[in-house]
């Protein structure tokens, strides 16, 4: 058996990471600095597709169970509601952000991956990485650990994950550039309770010219607080009082409440950087190790999380042989383009909802109600904050065949209702819950139920050496979404990330699938 691979970091990059490598059977080894998980809140937006893929993995409907739903975001600028965005208009089940605590999310990770028999070691740094590139050794990576009664370990790996956040030993050792920018703005930060009329449907963004303020509600009346330029100066030997953070309540927003029984509060300061790879060697680095944003739109735990859903496929295939070490360069190719959007979203909402210009805030308080209310703004702003948008279509492994329908090669598989063909009969499905997180799909798309399967897929299928199975779709009764989408005679070979790697018309689909496992995955025998 080979050694592990390193993940270094317990957060949620870290546990998903894990997480997904052992589903697929590859031992994992989970190290952590700190002495115990963490208890604070943190990161608590989920966006729709972190909740799409947590479905397929079991862990949804827990995580939801938990949370607090906000449908829908409230902008306030002078003294009034500008607009309203309506998560309504998000394209998946999840039509809502989801607002749970960090330490429960890391929680809900943490147990799914003891089921799988790893937990994570705590007190273990990494103090030292090394990896011979030269090395014929399946383990060529090489770390450092300092143990928590201070004896030194040296452990072996095949390759190491760095999810050890903003501070990452991997990339400082790399001397990997952390491109970007720290805001001058300092802010203050408070988990709390509120009395009053301020809705925990939604959550509360106010722009005023004495700065920036969010409100993000966690269920119970209570609510994260977020707000710039605070009315005391930040210093390491203290936090904000509960009687600051209701006087920047008071002083930025028309809706009275009363803050009360706050349990945490902190100053923090804003970066937003990036860095240029993600792969070096067996080293990969993946969450705040190589990304860190604003908080503005709940973006980053969640891109750390997709980050390790892209790596995890490919590390375990590459890891069994079944597909050659090229499939892994597509990891950085495919996300840093994601990261580097996301970041530049949030710079930019950061700004425009923090401006202090009195030009820039009159234009903005003028123009949002007209801007942020129009149908096609509320539909491309929250899908995109839903990370529902994400796609690869410029990806290596995203290969188009003309075909009819929407939906393209790297495009995430969207929520429609189908018809699907099971031994007995059809059946009406999720097309979502088709999918199977550990193993590619081929949805072939019929005309009707009276249609049949072309012998040449099958054979394809047997050939391509990874897992591969393949699922009939027809129209149901409204078949106006699945025409839209998926066309007909079209197939679709789907991902374990559930993004679409080949889309094809049915007549090219055998010689199209086949070509694509012979590059990728090195199957037994060419098909015709």
């Amino acid at each position: 058996m080979s050694d592990p691979i390193l993940i270094v970091g317990a957060g949620p990059t870290g546990l998903t990471a894990a997480l997904e490598l052992t589903r697929f059977g590859i031992p994992v080894r989970v190290v952590d600095k700190r002495g115990t998980p963490a208890t604070t809140s943190r990161a608590i937006g989920i966006q729709a597709r972190t909740l799409e893929l947590m479905e397929q993995r079991g862990l949804a409907e827990e995580m939801v169970r938990l949370g607090n739903k906000g449908h829908f975001g409230s902008v306030y600028g002078g003294g009034e509601r500008l607009f309203r965005l309506d998560f309504g208009k998000v394209a998946s089940r999840y039509d809502y952000m989801l607002f749970l605590s960090q330490a429960e999310t890391e929680r809900i990770l943490r147990e799914a991956l003891a089921r799988r028999g790893i937990e994570p070691e705590w007190s273990v740094e990494m103090v030292g990485v090394a990896r011979d590139a030269l090395s014929p050794d399946t383990s060529p990576v090489s770390a450092t650990l300092l143990h928590a009664d201070g004896h030194l370990e040296r452990a072996k790996a095949p390759w190491l994950v760095s999810a050890e956040g903003a501070h990452s030993l991997v990339r400082t050792t790399l001397d990997l550039q952390f491109e970007g920018d720290t805001l001058a703005e300092d802010y203050a930060l408070g988990d709390l309770h509120l009395d009053g009329d301020l809705a925990d449907s939604d959550f509360h963004i106010f722009s005023s010219e004495h700065g920036f303020m969010g409100l993000f509600p966690m269920g119970s009346r209570r609510f994260r607080l977020i707000a710039s330029n605070p009315l005391s100066k930040p210093s390491r030997d203290t936090a904000p009082s509960e009687d600051e953070l209701q006087r920047i309540y008071d002083q930025r927003s028309p809706i009275p409440v009363r803050i009360h029984d706050t349990s945490w509060t902190s100053w923090f300061r804003i970066n937003s950087r990036m860095v240029p790879r993600l792969k070096i060697g067996r080293l990969l680095l993946g969450g705040d190790s190589a990304h860190i944003h604003s908080p503005a739109g709940a973006q980053g735990m969640n891109t750390g999380i997709q980050d390790m859903i892209n790596l995890g496929w490919k590390l375990a295939l590459v890891m069994q042989g079944k597909a050659p070490p090229a499939l892994l360069d597509t990891y950085e190719q495919e996300r840093l383009p994601v990261i580097r959007d996301v970041l530049f979203k949030t710079e930019n909402l950061t700004e425009v909802i923090g401006a202090e210009n009195p030009v820039a805030r009159t234009l903005f308080n003028h123009l949002g109600p007209w801007i942020g209310g129009a149908d096609v703004v509320q539909e491309s702003s929250t899908n995109r904050m839903a990370q529902v948008a994400i796609g690869y279509r410029n990806s290596r492994l995203s290969e188009n065949h003309a075909h009819g329908g929407a939906l393209k090669a790297g495009d995430r598989v969207p929520e429609i209702v189908v018809r699907r063909r099971t031994e007995a009969s059809w059946e009406t499905a999720r097309l979502l819950e088709l999918l199977d997180a550990s193993a590619f799909v081929l949805l072939v798309a019929h005309e009707d139920e009276g249609a049949a399967l072309d012998e040449r897929l099958e054979e394809a299928v047997a050939a391509a050496g990874v897992p591969l199975r393949i699922i009939e779709l027809a129209a149901t009764g409204e078949a106006a979404a699945y025409r839209r989408e998926l066309g007909t005679s079209s197939v679709f070979l789907v991902r374990p990330d559930g993004y679409i790697a080949v889309a094809s018309g049915s007549h090219d689909a055998a010689r199209a699938i086949a070509a694509f496992v012979k590059r990728w995955f090195q199957p037994e025998r060419e098909i015709a």
